[in-house]
């Protein structure tokens, strides 16, 4: 069970009414920090991460002492709250854990999952990434094409590596858009993971970027070629804490958004032109009550209950005796 936050006062009750979940949630914010020894490419992988999700992330120059996100999630937690970041990057090395990349995702205001990425270092004789080598000339707010390329991201068996494909995409996709300009789509970040070389073994996460051009094709289309830039990443998993699933289930939960409201309403839609049509379903009709023209022929006689009475009198006829009987009256008179 969550614990239930009571506010004590009404500046406390705005605030936490502002941090509720929305129908429309804005980009998830990315806290970059490290701990107190941070060496060259643990601090590259920092600072490329916040240059591509700059704005909507976070990076602390500071060293953060006393952090260990597996032994106590308390400093995480306040960091995060405080700066309104739902996930955390620390990096951090050790003797045990060299070069040590720790994603975490917030959910209110509690660590929800958390996993380790271990960098590895660089194959022999290929130069090493200076730190000034980061700019990739992309532009501020663009979202990249994501490709998670590997047979292990669409095992549902696999829950860390589902893990790591979530958080991987809410770092990088962004705000949401309905439409998208193609001349913004400048760059793909590919994550590839190796085939699984046997039971209990991880396979190793490749991180690459490519820059998109476009060339002239003769045709319509374009021909799009991919130039390979900025640094190489290669992580091994390591430690893993997976959500918990009554957290994941109350984390996942969304409401109806205004434009789906519409979709509910049953019997309701559009013709060719637009306008608006609608089915009324009617019940069984009674035709015996129902009401027709009030003519003087079709009214009964008094004191005759049905039209089947048995007479041979033509009604017409009546009506023309009574006519001339009450002319000859006038006469006489």
């Amino acid at each position: 069970m969550l614990r239930e936050v009571k506010p004590k006062n009404a500046r406390a009750a705005r605030i936490l009414k502002k941090r509720e979940p929305q129908l429309i949630e804005p980009p998830k914010r990315t806290l970059l920090l490290h701990g107190t020894k941070c060496p060259v490419p643990l601090n590259t992988v920092l600072k490329t991460f916040h240059s591509l999700t700059n704005p909507h992330s976070v990076l602390f120059n500071r060293k953060n002492d006393n952090i260990h996100p597996f032994e106590s999630t308390e400093s995480l937690e306040f960091l995060a709250t405080k700066n309104e970041c739902g996930i955390v990057a620390f990096g951090s090395s050790n003797k045990k854990r060299p070069n040590c990349l720790t994603l975490a995702r917030i959910y209110n205001a509690k660590v929800m999952e958390m996993v380790e990425l271990l960098l590895l270092p660089q194959p022999d004789g290929e130069p090493v990434t200076p730190t000034n080598a980061l700019k990739m000339h992309i532009g501020i707010g663009l979202r990249p094409m994501i490709l998670f390329a590997g047979s292990i991201w669409d095992d549902a068996t696999s829950g860390t590596y589902q893990m790591i494909k979530s958080i991987f995409l809410d770092m990088f996709k962004g705000e949401e858009a309905d439409k998208l300009d193609v001349e913004g789509l400048q760059y793909m970040m590919m994550v590839a993971a190796e085939e699984p070389a046997g039971e209990g073994l991880n396979p190793v996460i490749h991180l690459r970027w490519y820059k998109i051009r476009t060339r002239r094709s003769g045709h319509k289309l374009p021909r799009v070629e991919l130039d390979e830039i900025g640094p190489k990443f290669d992580f091994r998993v390591g430690r893993v804490r997976l959500a918990d699933p009554d957290v994941m289930k109350e984390a996942m939960k969304q409401g109806k958004r205004p434009n789906e409201e519409a979709k509910t309403k049953k019997n309701i839609g559009m013709d060719a032109i637009g306008d608006k049509i609608g089915r009324v379903h009617l019940g069984k009709q009674d035709l015996s009550k129902l009401q027709t023209r009030k003519m003087k022929g079709l009214k009964r006689r008094a004191g005759v209950d049905s039209d089947d009475d048995g007479s041979d009198v033509d009604m017409m006829d009546v009506d023309e005796v009574s006519g001339d009987e009450g002319r000859k009256r006038q006469r006489t008179s």
